[in-house]
């Protein structure tokens, strides 16, 4: 069965941005009128999800911003802001406070020739400095690091600027399917180090930290490495399950097409056009969601795996490599890593 209410919305806001990032998965042309986006906000509470993600884009170029915040808060959904850093400013700062955002910065290099590489356009010097005084001001919820073949090396070094900014937390992110993605997907070895460097670098300073793909729990359970995973939610992914949740939550995308997982090449619908209750009813209902959604729908050297229902796959990362939905995900460590 489904959850009754997605597990969270996540909504680009805005395609803006002042940054050109070597693995944006791009955005949507159009954007929800400041109307529109009330409207939808009033949906999302009736949905009651556990919690909303505010992305883009950069949300802090979205003009009314706030008062969408402000809209949110009052409906008394708990609210993850996920900005680049490099625009924050005293008053940015006092107004998230205000509204108690929670704020993700996503810094996805230890330095600052492999972060400027990957976000061009950004200042590693900035994005630090900035993150330092969000964590001062008891702002910062977490530093995401979207894990790729070009920076996985750097991952311990991500855990000690953490604990130099005194944020608590780390969200790792997998790589997932975007233009030009075959080459930063990490191998089954390569995500193998990944997780472990991961591991390594919580148990050396004491960084909790959460690891956003499906096998990781698998991993670490088969290889025996040191983990603890925080008990509260992380805004990307939810401590309820370990497993894919593709069509467990609602990706609303700059122009309000939904999507069943914030990197599936499939629209269900636009809020534009339907309520998004009506939309979520939708998903739930649908037969292809159901079969994917049963561990058992797995094909290769999933059916044999016993975490399979711990895990299932990324789902769209093996649509968008594999060409089926159903097949073994083929950055899988357990699998790829087998001679």
């Amino acid at each position: 069965m489904f959850p009754k209410n997605p597990h969270f919305i996540d909504w680009a806001i805005t395609s803006k941005c002042n940054l050109s990032c070597r693995h944006c998965r791009g955005m949507s042309k159009g954007e929800l009128t400041t109307h529109k986006a009330v409207s939808v906000i009033s949906e999302i509470a009736k949905l009651q999800p556990e919690w909303i993600i505010i992305e883009g884009g950069e949300p802090l170029l979205r003009n009314d911003l706030f008062d969408l915040l402000n809209l949110i808060q009052r409906n008394n959904i708990d609210v993850y802001l996920i900005t680049n850093g490099t625009l924050i400013t005293p008053q940015i700062l006092s107004s998230l406070k205000a509204l108690k955002v929670k704020l993700m910065i996503s810094v996805d290099g230890a330095t600052a020739s492999t972060y400027e590489s990957i976000r061009n356009g950004a200042s590693y010097k900035r994005v630090i400095e900035q993150a330092h005084i969000c964590a001062g001001e008891g702002l910062l919820a977490s530093l995401n690091f979207t894990v790729m073949r070009s920076n996985y090396t750097e991952i311990p070094g991500i855990f000690e600027i953490a604990r130099s900014l005194d944020v608590k937390q780390i969200t790792i992110i997998g790589f997932k399917p975007c233009h030009g993605y075959q080459n930063e997907l990490l191998a089954p070895e390569e995500y193998l180090e990944a997780i472990r460097l991961s591991c390594e670098g919580a148990e050396k300073t004491g960084i909790d930290f959460f690891f956003d793909e499906p096998f990781f729990q698998a991993v670490v359970k088969e290889k025996g490495f040191y983990t603890n995973i925080p008990k509260l939610n992380a805004g990307i992914v939810t401590s309820s399950t370990s497993a894919c949740i593709f069509g467990e939550y609602l990706f609303i995308d700059t122009n309000g097409d939904v999507k069943p997982c914030s990197f599936a090449p499939i629209i269900i619908d636009n809020v534009n056009n339907k309520l998004l209750s009506d939309i979520w009813d939708e998903l739930s209902n649908l037969s292809f969601f159901q079969k994917i959604r049963d561990p058992d729908s797995r094909t290769g050297a999933c059916r044999s795996c016993q975490y399979l229902f711990d895990c299932k796959g990324c789902r769209s990362r093996t649509f968008m490599v594999t060409g089926d939905w159903f097949s073994t995900d083929p950055c899988c460590p357990l699998i790829g890593c087998q001679a």
